[in-house]
């Protein structure tokens, strides 16, 4: 398999990175439909607090580390490109002050992401602890191996680890953050599934929780994808690596806030159709609706000077 230049990645990585972040990307779309969600009185739910000033910090980290990159590619293919080191070497050195801030910044991110989904496993699994062991030992164990990394690349007296080391420590960082996605996902759509299974019962037709599900896995597939495949171009040493690693930031972000975004739309889009249904109201059965039907009523009058007679007086 051919690789790519490091030029071409970091071009490319800005390039993506950008369309999701900035410039009529996805992630400050969803940032406006949050905001507009928020402090439009109509839709303001106070509960919904926490979840929107997290969401406010990460899309902040990630505009933060978009402009990190925007600097380095700046600095790297005009101010340096003409010097003896080159682009290449400005990009990749590892004791540049923006280098180890981007890659600070990316690890943040990647924390609060995996933080935000073990909360969101907390509250569906009615503030169990015992549900999110696992989920908290392997979060501590990821923001433990991101440190010893950031102290093998930096430290200015060299790597602390040898290569075969440090290539083990960025492989266990990447699985950690794969098997965390995976786990919280599987626990939260387990925990919906079987909410739904004991209520079957008492609901007609797919029900709520079903579609919630689906949201749920159709927005984190994006990101567990691209961290498989962080994963496996890493573990294949091609270059094609720092195109996918710069993703992550916004993506963590983009799926965070999806779910609440999508969940919320489909609340008020149900809330509109009850309103709906209420003026104008069919009886039914189940959720099967009647025909209206017409009824010809006949009234019965006794008349002393006549005889009794029926006469039909209204249609309905």
């Amino acid at each position: 398999m051919g690789q790519i230049s490091l030029e071409k990645a970091y071009l490319i990585s800005a390039y993506f990175e950008s369309t999701l972040t900035r410039n009529a990307g996805l992630f400050l779309c969803l940032f406006a439909v949050t905001l507009y969600l928020y402090f439009n009185p109509t839709y303001n739910q106070r509960r919904q607090n926490n979840h929107t000033s997290h969401f406010a910090i990460m899309f902040f980290v990630a505009t933060f580390h978009l402009a990190i990159n925007c600097y380095r590619l700046i600095q790297g293919y005009v101010d340096k490109h003409l010097t003896p080191s080159g682009t290449n070497a400005y990009l990749t050195n590892n004791m540049a002050w923006h280098f180890i801030l981007k890659d600070i910044v990316v690890g943040i991110q990647q924390e609060l992401g995996s933080a935000a989904a073990i909360y969101r496993t907390w509250v569906l699994w009615s503030y169990d602890w015992k549900v999110v062991v696992v989920p908290i030992v392997l979060l501590s164990i990821h923001i433990i191996a991101g440190i010893l990394i950031s102290a093998s690349l930096y430290t200015k007296a060299g790597p602390i680890f040898t290569v075969v080391v440090y290539d083990r420590l960025v492989r266990t960082y990447l699985s950690i953050a794969f098997a965390l996605s995976v786990i919280t996902v599987g626990l939260m759509s387990y925990r919906i599934w079987t909410t739904h299974r004991n209520a079957v019962d008492y609901h007609v037709g797919n029900g709520r929780l079903l579609s919630i599900m689906w949201i749920l896995i159709e927005s984190a597939a994006l990101q567990i994808i691209t961290e498989f495949i962080l994963l496996v171009s890493i573990c294949a040493y091609n270059n094609s690596q720092y195109v996918v690693l710069e993703w992550i930031t916004p993506l963590v972000g983009i799926t965070f806030n999806s779910v609440t975004v999508r969940i919320k739309l489909q609340s008020l889009k149900e809330a509109v159709m009850q309103r709906q249904d209420a003026n104008n109201p069919v009886q039914t059965i189940g959720s099967v609706p009647l025909r209206h039907f017409k009824i010809n009523i006949a009234k019965e009058v006794e008349n002393y000077a006549e005889d009794s007679k029926s006469t039909p007086e209204s249609s309905v």
